[in-house]
């Protein structure tokens, strides 16, 4: 074990029981996503995910706060 997961998981133990389960089920899904028989995308599946990505049509800051702007005017 790394000493970082070591002091983590020490920090951990010193939470209230509620904030340890939601810590161990985050841990946990890590560790589920490193299993060999987990779900794993194809190389298309990837790459259309890169490339929708890389082809974000958003608003500027601008743009968002000159539509707000203009619903409360």
């Amino acid at each position: 074990m790394t000493k970082l997961l070591e002091d983590a998981i020490e920090k951990a133990r010193r939470l209230p029981a509620d904030r340890q389960d939601a810590a161990a089920e985050c841990l946990l899904s890590i560790v589920a996503q490193c299993e060999d028989d987990a779900p794993r995308l194809s190389d298309d599946q990837a790459g259309e995910i890169r490339r929708r990505l890389g082809d974000r049509r958003h608003a500027t800051d601008e743009e968002v706060a000159a539509f707000f702007n203009s619903r409360s005017a």
